[in-house]
């Protein structure tokens, strides 16, 4: 079973996402590379070498790979999830005005909210079905 991880990187904060691609496959003469793909919103969530170019968006949660050397990570980011908050802005980190900043940072943090009580919810109906097994006599 899943634990909530409340300790979790502030991903909305660019540093942080570029530091998840630890087996990025491009490189910085790519398009598609770390810095490009963090700016755009994305973090790495590969969790081996079958899906090392898997990303996902850390405000709208949208996750995509397939990625190619010459994709720009803006344009596909705003092609599979026009309606994301982050894209909406089209700006880097560093040219956000103080209230588009605090926006995002209080969208994500609503978001993990919502995620962190979806998580528990799941852990403690995992937890009342075994619990509902043992009271019916089953394993």
């Amino acid at each position: 079973m899943a634990r909530v991880a409340l300790d979790s990187p502030p991903l909305f904060l660019v540093e942080e996402r570029i530091k998840t691609f630890k087996n990025w496959p491009y490189s910085d003469k790519n398009k598609c590379n770390v810095r490009n793909m963090a700016e755009a919103g994305f973090y790495s969530v590969a969790t081996g070498t079958e899906d090392a170019d898997a990303a996902k968006c850390f405000l709208c949660g949208k996750e995509l790979d397939g990625w190619e050397a010459s994709d720009d990570p803006w344009a596909e980011h705003k092609s599979h999830a026009a309606k994301c908050a982050f894209v909406q802005l089209g700006k880097k980190e560093d040219d956000l005005l103080l209230s588009e900043f605090l926006s995002v940072i209080k969208q994500y943090m609503v978001n993990e909210t919502k995620r962190i009580a979806e998580v528990a919810k799941d852990q403690i109906d995992e937890k009342a079905k075994a619990v509902r097994r043992r009271c019916l006599g089953r394993k």
